[in-house]
């Protein structure tokens, strides 16, 4: 138990954890002291003086900084005396000497922790009569943020959070005396993914947002907290909307998930919202071309073509894309409408059936954190998750974590000197392999031998150092300190995301790590990072070819009973297509028809678009009048998240409220009640194919949904893990246990043979996802898009002499699937022979290089 310690304050007894700061102390007895420079969240400074009290000594009362003072027993501190009354006026005197009274036209009016204080505590009579002093206002300090010098307090909030958390000095004091202020440093703008967050640290209107700034007073503003859905960490945030606009994007608490940190694309990109760009209008091809049609229209003919190509060749002939970029609620009724109208099976989305994901994600983000060693392979948090970053940075900074990191490409966390396997795309199992064989031999040599490890020793013991040396080209030196780093942690935590997960290179990459995580204690030591904002909650929902809501199989005689007599309909068993298998059949004509919801895998893969095309028909519900929508014979305009009411899932399997934050715009509706409007307008066929061509009698019962909650309530009773969620959700999340679902990690030995490169394609294909991409939603948002990456490709100096290639110049990367024409960067932190492509590229998808596993052998040629 926590030792306590109990002090007295105006005269009250509190009792707090020993190792407390007086501030908060009094705050626990419910007695203000007033600060600007401490925040629970930074070190403590003193820097302000504002929380100045009288404590009792032996040699008289002293005036001390509450924020700063650890509270111990027997202190009496005095809050409200005459002599902290003037030292707070003084104080504030001071401070409002220089400061700008331009408090109308600043966007933190209304919010401002000075005005606030004044209020409560200043001198209503200045003395002052001086001049004020000037110094730089409305300075951009990055694409996103304005810094203005004569609003500073000097508080250091921001430089404390760049320098504790983002570990960035990107920002520093200057000058001395009345004289000083923040600036960043000459020829530098911040950098920093979350550097965002200094906006809402800063007590005054120092700091302010380049995006959202003058286009809201504080006081007009509608609030609604919710959640972001740029990645799958769930942040929670808080929508800010001023007639029916988005108006600017906050950070809102929840110690469980982000703290209180927002990255900056989730600060910012959100004007895509009120984008005019927009579909507000459901359309319909009438003689080639897309035209206004009324729901009624749309949703008729959706009906009537979708159930007439069911009926004559079977639901086999129907597709079905979601995405986890939607709703559990969306992704649900998705998936029933598919099994109980379409009686079929071929449902997925983006990553999800063609990748080998954990059925649970990640224990727990707490987990993570605390962790004492940190294994990252296929996942780079910088550019896909960087409040998560921001939580492995600072454990390795503050806490000592030691951060192994298997990627092709150097990335941020490399600076923190930890072992780097930077191995050849493509040889991930070879070199998980050796590093078994390193962890079994790291512990036996440390005492900690054990029956599993002699028997994986068994299975791995040709992976020497050397071989794993010459095909990999990690050095045995660095995984000798990757396995000792890992056996001599005494919480070890694996973690993979997406790019090394697909095909059956990604079973085998599972499996590989899956007998390191076991050696290392169990399933509990090893997660999947998902990068979508509902990864997780569309695989529990059902959205799955082979899985049943609960991640059940389809042939689980319980999960299949509990469904019908809820939804009064028999579901089919056969398992359907994944995301690719439905797009290659599309190709072959084995797919006649799709219904693809808030996806886009026409911008994905050239392949994929002309497959799209070969279709009889195709419905495409979003929010954008994207590449896949103008293929479409019906598009469907759908509210983006911030328009409807929802939950997400998040990477711990936390269910999260998003709530309506305006009403949707246009003509366009909530994904929800399209799929219910759609599915009750369906004809009622007497009878249906089924897969092997025989005849079921169709039943159809009619869908009753008020509300999104009323969708959340049924998913409650679907879904074993969800159960009791609807009465237990809050703004914090309801977790679902890690031990609910079985895990799939266990020791087995892992074969798998590994592609070589040929003389033809001699170079290896490294492709991953960057933050500032040029995806629709990113593009759309203004304020934000000098953020964005230009298209190019990159290769280390070394392997762009060889072909003789230089900075800059144009190159063709070709694969045996397509190519690509890119500028060349020069980037000495790739591997040998690897050639890297982010995602995402407008105009340059990577996927027509890749094959089935995400990966690819390529050739570079001059172009022109």
């Amino acid at each position: 138990m926590a030792k306590t310690v109990t002090l007295t304050i105006d005269g009250k007894e509190v009792t707090v954890p020993e190792g407390t700061v007086v501030i908060e102390a009094a705050k626990k007895a419910g007695i203000e002291i007033p600060f600007f420079c401490y925040h629970p969240k930074l070190d403590p400074l003193g820097a302000c003086r504002m929380c100045m009290v009288e404590f009792e000594t032996p040699r008289g009362n002293r005036m001390m900084t509450a924020c700063t003072t650890i509270a111990t027993n027997g202190m009496v501190v005095h809050t409200d005396t005459e002599r902290v009354a003037e030292f707070r006026k003084a104080n504030l005197a001071f401070l409002l000497a220089n400061h700008p009274l331009d408090c109308p036209t600043c966007d933190k009016g209304g919010e401002c922790m000075l005005q606030d204080t004044v209020y409560k505590y200043g001198d209503p009579h200045s003395r002052y009569v001086e001049p004020k002093r000037h110094k730089a206002k409305h300075k951009p300090i990055s694409p996103t943020i304005i810094l203005d010098q004569e609003r500073c307090i000097l508080c250091w909030r921001c430089l404390r959070y760049l320098d504790e958390w983002e570990d960035n000095q990107e920002l520093g004091r200057f000058m001395r005396g009345g004289d000083t202020i923040i600036d960043v440093f000459p020829g530098t703008e911040l950098k920093s993914k979350t550097s965002g967050n200094i906006i809402d640290l800063c007590p005054v209107g120092a700091l302010t947002s380049r995006v959202s700034r003058f286009h809201y007073r504080p006081w007009e503003l509608e609030r609604t907290p919710s959640i972001c859905t740029h990645c799958s960490l769930g942040c929670n945030l808080r929508i800010d909307v001023r007639t029916h606009e988005v108006r600017r994007i906050v950070a809102r608490s929840n110690e469980a998930v982000n703290d209180e940190w927002l990255c900056d694309k989730g600060r910012f990109a959100f004007k895509y919202v009120n984008s005019p760009d927009r579909l507000l209008q459901p359309l319909v091809r009438r003689d080639g071309k897309l035209e206004p049609a009324s729901w009624d229209e749309a949703l008729s003919l959706v009906a009537e073509r979708l159930s007439d190509i069911a009926a004559k060749k079977g639901g086999d002939a129907v597709g079905g894309i979601g995405s986890a970029k939607l709703s559990n609620e969306a992704n649900y009724l998705f998936q029933r409408l598919f099994r109980t109208r379409l009686w079929s099976n071929n449902l997925d989305h983006r990553d999800g059936a063609d990748v080998a994901a954990l059925p649970t994600g990640i224990p727990s983000i707490e987990e993570a954190r605390k962790a004492d060693v940190v294994f990252l392979m296929g996942l780079d948090p910088d550019e896909q998750a960087p409040v998560f970053n921001l939580f492995l940075k600072r454990g390795a900074k503050r806490n000592g974590a030691t951060l192994v990191l298997a990627n092709p490409r150097h990335t941020e966390l490399n600076r923190y000197d930890g072992p780097w396997l930077r191995y050849r795309p493509g040889t991930e199992v070879t070199l998980l392999n050796g590093l078994t064989l390193a962890v079994v031999k790291a512990m036996k040599s440390s005492g900690k031998q054990s029956k599993q490890a002699d028997r994986v020793l068994k299975w791995v013991s040709r992976y020497t150092p050397e071989k794993v040396e010459r095909v990999t080209s990690v050095s045995r030196d660095s995984l000798r300190a990757a396995a000792e780093a890992l056996v001599g942690g005494e919480r070890p935590f694996l973690l993979y995301g997406p790019q090394v997960a697909r095909g059956e290179r990604g079973k085998a990459v599972l499996a590989a790590l899956g007998n390191i995580a076991m050696l290392l204690g169990g399933p509990e030591r090893i997660g999947y990072f998902g990068l979508e904002a509902n990864t997780q909650g569309v695989r529990d929902v059902g959205l799955h070819p082979e899985l049943l809501p609960g991640q059940r199989p389809l042939d689980d005689e319980n999960a299949r009973r509990r469904l019908k007599q809820i939804w009064g309909e028999d579901v089919p068993s056969q398992p359907g297509m994944s995301y690719s298998q439905m797009l290659r059949a599309a190709a072959e004509g084995r797919i006649s028809a799709m219904y693809i919801m808030g996806a886009d895998p026409a911008s994905e893969n050239p392949a994929y678009k002309s497959a799209l095309e070969k279709l009889d028909f195709l419905v495409v519900q979003d929010i954008f009048l994207t590449e896949t929508a103008n293929l479409a014979d019906v598009v469907l305009p759908a509210s983006s998240y911030m328009e409807s009411s929802g939950t997400f899932t998040n990477i711990e399997r936390r269910v999260q409220m998003a709530p309506e934050a305006m009403r949707p715009l246009g003509q366009s509706l909530p994904d929800w009640i399209i799929l219910l409007r759609l599915a009750n307008s369906w004809p009622q066929p007497e009878e249906a194919v089924t897969k092997k061509g025989k005849r079921r009698k169709a039943s159809q019962k009619e869908w009753r949904y008020h509300h999104p909650n009323d969708i959340l309530v049924e998913i409650t009773r679907v879904v074993p893990m969800y159960d009791g969620f609807d009465s237990r959700l809050t703004l914090e999340g309801v977790q679902w246990s890690f031990r609910a679902v079985e895990s799939p990690v266990h020791l087995q030995p892992v074969k798998f043979e590994e592609p070589a490169p040929s003389e033809e394609y001699p170079l290896r294909l490294f492709a991953d996802h960057l933050l500032y991409d040029g995806g629709t939603i990113f593009r759309l948002s203004d304020g934000v898009q000098e953020l964005a990456f230009k298209p190019f490709t990159a290769v280390s100096p070394e392997t762009a002499a060889r072909f003789g290639m230089e900075d800059g110049e144009k190159v063709e990367v070709v694969s045996p699937s397509g190519s690509l024409t890119l500028p060349l960067k020069l980037d000495d932190g790739l591997a040998p022979d690897t050639v890297f492509i982010p995602y995402s590229v407008p105009g340059a998808p990577v996927q027509a290089l890749l094959d089935g596993d995400g990966f690819a052998f390529v050739r570079l040629e001059k172009h022109g």
